[in-house]
Formats: structure tokens, sequence, C-alpha cells
């Protein structure tokens, strides 16, 4: 007597085996493997239906809203990964040489706006290695990080980690992605393996994040070289306002279009003259610059950002 038909077991190395390993990403980043338990979970609410024939109990059970929550721990802190997960916590990254960041706070705003980005889990191999083949990849378009433990710990015989989760949201499609997918409504949590097989949007731009500064450096006389971590174009045509440098807090607009080539985009200041000593900071307005990707990522601009001035 047969008890029902196989369960469909597939090959994903995200759910074989008793034990697993994973390594996670968010917003284009990689963030390494996990030092504890990396546990995916549904939040559901759930409000029963009660009758009176059925006595005390409910007779039914209506879901009413859902989330999912990964929660990780990382055993590597650094600047980095302090400023791209916790809100309120920046750096300007201008000399890994010599760390600096600044606490502060963000209140009052809507996070899912503001923070929410693509995440990524991939299972790793016997070797602890991430697996890069679809089926091994599990991917959310809407993640909220959110700390969830302390910040950072010291301790002579304590191990530094770094507890967190991701509040993951249901991202409904939007009119192009409805398009594109053949439906009048509809959306998705995310999904793992082939996203055609299953119909849904590829992660694409949800795990890609606006182009960051790399260094700022002088590089003669009047010209600043910016570069970033990625492809960029001008996402509004140069002109007086949009770009400002200062020698010694003294501040001029550039008076001359340096141009963006490849991931370079150079402030010319002829009316200035940077020389040795100098102490050189520069504005970017948040409507100059954008990523090449598609739809693009637009630079959100930085106020005072220091430029190293190697000139001797």
């Amino acid at each position: 007597m047969s008890l029902g038909g196989a369960v469909f077991t597939g090959n994903s190395k995200l759910f074989e085996g008793p034990l697993g390993v994973c390594q996670v990403g968010f917003a284009g980043y990689d963030l390494g493997k996990t030092t504890a338990d990396t546990i995916l979970t549904p939040d559901q609410d759930v409000k029963d239906i009660n009758y009176q024939q059925d006595g005390s109990k409910a007779a039914d059970h209506v879901r009413t809203g859902i989330d999912y929550i990964l929660a990780v721990t990382f055993g590597e802190i650094s600047t980095g990964l302090l400023d791209l997960l916790m809100s309120g916590i920046s750096t300007q990254t201008v000399n890994p040489a010599s760390d600096s960041g600044k606490i502060d706070r963000v209140m009052y705003e809507s996070m899912r706006d503001v923070e929410a980005a693509g995440l990524k889990i991939a299972a790793c191999d016997v070797n602890g290695t991430p697996l890069t083949t679809l089926q091994n990849i599990m991917n959310f378009y809407e993640a909220i990080p959110i700390v969830s433990g302390d910040l950072i710990n010291w301790g002579a015989d304590t191990q530094r980690n770094f507890a967190m989760q991701f509040r993951i949201k249901w991202h409904e499609w939007s009119a192009t992605e409805l398009i594109t997918l053949s439906l009048s409504s509809g959306g998705a949590f995310g999904y793992w393996g082939d996203p055609a097989t299953e119909n849904v949007i590829d992660i694409g731009d949800y795990f890609s994040t606006a182009p960051k500064i790399v260094s700022a450096i002088v590089q003669d006389a009047v010209d600043i070289a910016v570069l970033f971590d990625k492809a960029i174009a001008a996402q509004t045509a140069w002109e007086a306002g949009l770009e400002t440098v200062s020698i010694d807090n003294i501040y001029i607009l550039s008076d001359s279009d340096g141009g963006v080539v490849a991931s370079t985009l150079t402030i010319t200041c002829p009316a200035l003259t940077f020389s040795a000593g100098d102490v050189v900071k520069m504005c970017i307005s948040s409507l100059r610059i954008k990523d090449t990707e598609t739809p693009a990522n637009n630079f959100p601009g930085v106020d005072g950002y220091p430029v190293s001035n190697p000139l001797v």
C-alpha cells in the first residue's frame, strides 16, 4: 500500500545534509561566512477564527501577515561592515592605513526606503568554499539590516561577534517588471535557482549598490581625480555648483568640466592652485554622478570629503 508519491528532493546544497555552512552577501558586498548558525525564519501573524459550534478551539486560521527574518552572526568586524550594516555609523574611508569613523544616529525615516537592498545566501562545499551555481544561492529582493546584539565586544577570552538580523520584505513587481514577466500582478520575497524557471525577476540591480568613492587625490595644481568602485556616468551635465572644492576651508566652485572616464571623475579648478601642504576637501552634489547599470544607481553625494594631497 502506497502512502503517497515521492517528494521531489532537488539538488540544492542549501538543504542537503545535516550541517550547513553558508556565505552572505548584501547590497553588492561579500560579507563572508558566518561564525554561528544562520537561520531563516518565517515571521507570521496568524488569526484564529472561532465559531460557537466548534467549542473553545478555533475552527480555522487565517494568515494576516508574513515577513522572513535571517539571523546571522559575523566574526570579522571592520569599519566597512559597520558602515554598511549599522545606520548612523559612517566613515569617509579615505585612508585605509588610518582608520576613522563617525557614530551618529538616524531616526524617523523609512528603513525600507533608505537601507533595504538585495540579500544573497550561498551554500558552501565540504571545504567551505561558496558555491556559485544558481541552485545553491538564495536571493531576496528587499532586506533591511537590523543589529540585534552587541555592536562590539571586548574581552580577554571572548571572540568578537557581530549578531544581526535581516528583515526580508515582500517585493511587489513594478509596472516594468510585470511587463517583463507577462503578469498583471504579483511579487515575491525572493527565489533560488534559475529566475527564468520560476518566472521571477533576476536579483540583478537589487543586489547592486550606489557607486562609492575609493580615493580622491590631488593630481596637479588644478585637478582632483576621484576614483569610484565601479564605472560611472554623468547623471546631470556639469555646471557650477555641482562640484565644490576647498583649500584650508575656503570653498570655491569648480569652474571647468574635468569629465568622467570609466570609473574616474576629474574635478578641475583652474581658479585654484593646489600646492604642498594644502588641506583639500570637496563636495559633490547628489545630482552629478550615477553608475552605468540599468536601472542606474545615483551617487548620494558627499559634503566636505577629505582629499589626499601628495604634492611636494
